[in-house]
């Protein structure tokens, strides 16, 4: 709970890669006037990758989630028989090129496999009955089955050499997902050119397919939206991990990055924690929320929409990705709405003019250290940096209970408790101004030793810094370049579903709008944390006359691998991540149709280290 911004990112980050992505949802409002009213539509996306011709992943899941998720209605056959795959830029770029290459060794003779002398009977008799099934006549095609990769495999080599002309060859998947091999009796001379280029035709449609759901997120990136989420840092980190690359380890790297992929964000759960909703609003739940701004002084929005394309308050589908989605909309609208009466800007003023939207724009709520006076992470700007000066590093005897604790502290008032492991904590005092007399007062204590949280930290930064810090080469870092686009006056929300363990609002959804020409592609190779520049035409420019010192990567507490006590309300320990090596990138363009430059993919690597 006392992490700086960079520290919880850090954590949230180390949590969130083993997880798989299983449900997506998006709320789109938009105001229509006929009905003088907002609509809304919405959307539930399935996500599962299916492997060939995608990544094959192997993915981490918690047992008391999945139970939840069940208790929810989540349809778990649905997720995996129709899950829509989606991969990474990186990902995307490499298995482009490993496709490309693939096609174009059809036509190559040198690699040719010698075969093994246990397969050649085997191989010799599948001729036999090629043969046979050509000279017969009696059908157009034959499957040849109970053979594994590596025959197929020479079946393609050797039965395209011996039937190049007579039959065409290409593996069919079955039903049950089992592989055989198709043979195609060719009646025409040009019909062997035309079957090849069908294969190579139907080969690049399933990679497209296999990159599907990526390429709405990109979509959206590019709209340059305004993205609305509750409570909606982890949903980022989801949404940039899985559908453009993983975020660096790097803190002001992975702000430029999420900045420039998203530039409007806006968290409901931070818009709800600041005047004048904080007085207002006793449980920032996303359903606690709703129901708050249903009452006065607030009120909620009328939202309609179209049959069967979006959601109303009578569906009452918490935990559904894309009803979250719709609820964060109505509470940003509800919360807007507020805002621009108290302003006097009328019940119909649009929150794209909104300068009254500017203190929350592009803060993500920290929960875990909200209370601790760290309540955001600012990704346009400095982060707030509070004191700690109150806080101490406590090493007491294993037998002492909290109540020990509590007793030694007792004459400073309240105070909170974080333990670490059976025999430290961390502890942070109500009363500020007690902090120095704490200090000289417990200096002498015999069973227990204090050290203030700077110092601890401190000493904590050499051990890690000594043992396990590797200085870093080079960081890439995200560019943009001129991309025009239409306007639109659209809002989507968006929260991602993931399998991780629940909190109290397990499920965050987001929202989108925007109404203003800006241009950008995505991720570009460049030095460490090169300076970004906007021009009054809305280009990106970057500045690399100064580049910053490197800095090592915040550091752990050697005991945060350790058993946390239960009672604790501290965050759980999910651990930095350590830098490796860099490596910088080469950019390709993601859509090669587009007139307007768009999301550009990372080429080999599939994360920032």
């Amino acid at each position: 709970m006392f992490d700086s911004p960079a520290e919880y990112y850090l954590r949230s980050l180390a949590g969130c890669k083993e997880f798989l992505l299983i449900q997506y949802g998006l709320c789109a409002f938009y105001w229509d006037e006929e009905s003088d009213q907002y609509m809304n539509d919405a959307y539930n996306f399935y996500l599962f990758p299916r492997g060939r011709p995608g990544p094959e992943r192997t993915f981490l899941c918690q047992s008391s989630s999945l139970n939840f998720l069940a208790s929810q209605g989540f349809d778990f056959n649905k997720l995996i028989r129709e899950g829509i795959p989606y991969m990474t830029e990186p990902t995307e770029s490499r298995l482009r090129d490993m496709l490309a290459e693939r096609q174009k060794s059809y036509s190559n003779d040198t690699n040719i496999i010698n075969i093994p002398e246990e397969n050649k009977q085997q191989i010799e008799d599948i001729c036999q009955k090629v043969r046979q099934f050509l000279d017969e006549k009696k059908s157009n095609e034959m499957e040849i089955d109970r053979c594994n990769a590596f025959i197929r495999r020479l079946l393609f080599q050797e039965l395209g050499a011996r039937f190049k002309t007579e039959a065409f060859f290409e593996t069919k998947i079955l039903e049950n997902k089992n592989r055989v091999l198709k043979v195609s009796r060719i009646t025409a001379e040009t019909e062997v050119v035309d079957r090849e280029s069908q294969k190579k035709e139907k080969e690049w449609e399933e990679f497209e397919d296999a990159i599907g759901f990526s390429k709405v997120a990109r979509m959206l990136s590019q709209s340059e939206k305004l993205v609305i989420g509750h409570n909606m840092l982890l949903d980022l980190l989801h949404t940039l991990t899985h559908f453009f690359q993983p975020p660096p380890p790097d803190y002001a790297s992975f702000k430029e990055f999420a900045h420039c992929m998203f530039p409007r964000l806006l968290d409901t759960k931070y818009m709800s924690s600041l005047p004048p909703f904080k007085d207002k609003v006793n449980s920032s739940v996303l359903q606690h929320l709703l129901a708050t701004l249903a009452e006065a002084p607030f009120s909620l929005p009328k939202i309609g929409s179209k049959a069967g394309c979006g959601y109303t308050l009578s569906d009452a589908k918490s935990h559904e990705a894309g009803y979250d989605a719709f609820v964060t909309g109505l509470c940003f609208l509800a919360m807007r709405a507020h805002l621009a009466r108290m302003r006097g800007d009328g019940e119909r003023a649009r929150e794209a003019q909104a300068p009254l939207l500017k203190p929350f724009l592009n803060k993500l709520y920290l929960a875990k250290t909200a209370h601790q006076d760290s309540p955001y992470m600012n990704l346009a700007g400095p982060d707030p940096t509070p004191s700690r000066d109150h806080v101490f590093h406590l090493t007491f005897p294993k037998d002492w209970q909290r109540n020990d604790i509590n007793q030694l502290f007792s004459p400073f008032g309240p105070i909170t408790v974080q333990f670490m492991d059976d025999t430290s904590a961390l502890i942070a005092l109500a009363r500020r101004e007690q902090a120095r007399d704490v200090t000289r007062t417990l200096a002498k204590c015999a069973r227990a030793t204090l050290v203030p949280y700077a110092k601890f930290k401190q000493l904590t930064n050499k051990t890690v810094d000594t043992k396990h810090w590797r200085k870093e080469d080079s960081i890439t870092t995200p560019d943009s370049t001129p991309r025009a686009r239409k306007a639109h006056n659209t809002s989507v929300a968006l929260p991602p579903r993931s399998p991780v363990k629940e909190a109290k609002e397990s499920k965050e959804p987001a929202s989108l709008s925007a109404d203003k020409e800006r241009a950008r592609s995505n991720s570009l190779s460049a030095p460490a944390r090169a300076t970004r520049k906007r021009t009054s035409s809305g280009v990106f420019q970057v500045d690399e006359s100064e580049p910053p010192p490197k800095k090592p990567e915040p550091a752990r507490s050697p005991s945060e691998n350790t058993r946390k006590r239960p009672e604790v309300n501290g965050q759980k320990d999910s651990g930095p991540t350590k830098k490796e090596n860099q490596e910088k990138k080469v950019i390709e363009r993601f859509d090669s149709e587009s007139d307007a430059k768009c999301v550009a993919a990372f080429k080999e690597s599939d994360s920032w280290d």
